[in-house]
C-alpha cells in the first residue's frame, strides 16, 4: 500500500477576490491495491483505490466542487461501472456526482518527471435540499475511487497527479451560490503518485524543523525493498527544485529506519524527499514548508569598555545584509552602520566619537545575527 502517513502543508495567504487562489487545498493518496484481475478477462491486472482529501485556511461552505487529476491510460482504466464512494461530510449530504472516470485526452504533458496523457474531472454539486459542505482547517476525506490497473509490475496503475486550479480551472470549489470560486491548490503538484503494490519504500513520517544549524529535515520508513538512495530537495517557489543532500537507503529492511538531513541555508523554503530504487524508479513525498533562521552566526565586540571606536567581529556561514545600531539606554538610536556580512569572519568598526560616557546597547537589524549586547563608553 502506498501512502505518505504524515503529509503537512503550511497555511497559505488568503486572497480576497472572486478567484480565491490560496484558500483551499486538495491531496490524494492510495488506500489499497489488489493484484487480482477483477473479472478474469483482462486487460486489467488488478484494482487500486485512491482517496481525495481537502482542507482550507478558513472554513469554506462549498456548494459545488471539481477534483481534477492527470493519469496515464496505458496503466490505468475506469471500471465498467463508476466506483465512487463519498466520504466524510459528503457521504451524508446527498450531493450528486458527475463522474468522468475515463478522462479526456490531455496530450503528452510532463509533470514532475512523468508524462500524462489523460485528464479527469469528478464534479459534485449540492442536492435540491440546499445543503452545503464545510471545508475545514484540517484535512478531511471527501471521496475515494477504484480504478482498474493494467501494469504487471510496480507501479501497476502508473502515476497520477492532482492538477492545481491554476492549471485546470475546473479543479475548484464554488460557494455563496456559485458567486465565489476557490481554485484548489495541490501542495503535492507536480510530484507523481505511483499506484500499485510491492512499493519499494513505505514512508511513516516526513518533517522539517528549525534547529541551531538551520532546517533539520527528517523522514522515516517502515519498509524498504530494493531502495537505493534518498534525495532531499529544496525549492523557494515550488517550481524549481535543488537537491541539497543525498542519503543512502537501507536496500532491504522490514523494520523502522530513520533519516536526517540539515539545510544550512534554511530560510523560507519548501522541502520534499525523492526516493530512488536500484532500478532507477523514483517516487516523491508530498511537500513540507518551513521558515527557519540559521543561528550559527556568532559575534564579538571589543574593546570593552570602549572609547573612540567599537570593533564588531561577526563570524557567519552565509551572506547577510544588516545594520549595526547603537542605542542609548533610554532607547534612542545614536549610531548606525550598514554591514554586508559575508561567509567567514567579518570585521566592522563603529565610530563612537561625539558620544558621552555611559552605557549603550548594540543590536543588529537582522534577527539571524545574534547581537544584542550592552557596552560602556569611557572618555
Amino acid at each position: 500500500m502506498k501512502q505518505i502517513i504524515f503529509t503537512l502543508i503550511s497555511a497559505l495567504a488568503l486572497n480576497i477576490a472572486f478567484a480565491q487562489d490560496d484558500v483551499v487545498s486538495a491531496r490524494v493518496s492510495q488506500v489499497s491495491y489488489s493484484g487480482t484481475d477483477p473479472d478474469g478477462a483482462g486487460p486489467a491486472t488488478g484494482t487500486v483505490t485512491v482517496r481525495f482529501e481537502m482542507m482550507a485556511t478558513m472554513t469554506v461552505q462549498a456548494d459545488g466542487f471539481g477534483i481534477g487529476f492527470a493519469f496515464q491510460n496505458q496503466s490505468l482504466m475506469a471500471s465498467p461501472t463508476p466506483n465512487i464512494t463519498p466520504l466524510g461530510p459528503l457521504a451524508s449530504l446527498g450531493w450528486t456526482a458527475s463522474p468522468n472516470l475515463a478522462g479526456n485526452p490531455l496530450g503528452d504533458v510532463p509533470y514532475g518527471g512523468q508524462t500524462y496523457n489523460m485528464s479527469t474531472i469528478i464534479g459534485y454539486s449540492q442536492a435540491a435540499t440546499g445543503l452545503t459542505m464545510p471545508i475545514t482547517t484540517t484535512w478531511q476525506p471527501i471521496l475515494q475511487i477504484t480504478y482498474y490497473t493494467k501494469g504487471a509490475s510496480y507501479p501497476q496503475g502508473g502515476f497520477i497527479t492532482l492538477q492545481p486550479g491554476t492549471t485546470l480551472a475546473q479543479h475548484s470549489i464554488s460557494a455563496d451560490g456559485g458567486f465565489t470560486e476557490y481554485k484548489l491548490m495541490s501542495p503535492g503538484f507536480p510530484a507523481p503518485l505511483g499506484l500499485g503494490g510491492a512499493l519499494p519504500v513505505l514512508f511513516s513520517s516526513f518533517d522539517a524543523k528549525c534547529s541551531g544549524n538551520g532546517t533539520s529535515i527528517s523522514w522515516a520508513t517502515t519498509q524498504e525493498s530494493n531502495s537505493d538512495y534518498f534525495e532531499v530537495q529544496r525549492s523557494t517557489d515550488g517550481n524549481a527544485w535543488k537537491t541539497i543532500g543525498r542519503t543512502p537507503a537501507a536496500g532491504f529492511s522490514g523494520g523502522a529506519r530513520a533519516y536526517n538531513q540539515i539545510d544550512l541555508e534554511a530560510g523560507n523554503a519548501l522541502y520534499r524527499i525523492k526516493q530512488v530504487d536500484k532500478d532507477g524508479q523514483s517516487v516523491y513525498t508530498d511537500i513540507f514548508r518551513q521558515n527557519c533562521q540559521v543561528k550559527n552566526i556568532s559575534s564579538v565586540i571589543y574593546p570593552v569598555p570602549a572609547k573612540d571606536v567599537l570593533n564588531v567581529v561577526i563570524k557567519s556561514d552565509r551572506a547577510v545584509r544588516t545594520q549595526l545600531m547603537v542605542f542609548e539606554i533610554t532607547g534612542k538610536l545614536v549610531k548606525k552602520l550598514d554591514a554586508n556580512v559575508q561567509n567567514g569572519t567579518n570585521n566592522f568598526r563603529i565610530d563612537l566619537k561625539g558620544l558621552t560616557s555611559g552605557d549603550y546597547i548594540i543590536k543588529s537589524s537582522d534577527a539571524g545575527v545574534e547581537l544584542n549586547r550592552k557596552f560602556t563608553i569611557m572618555n
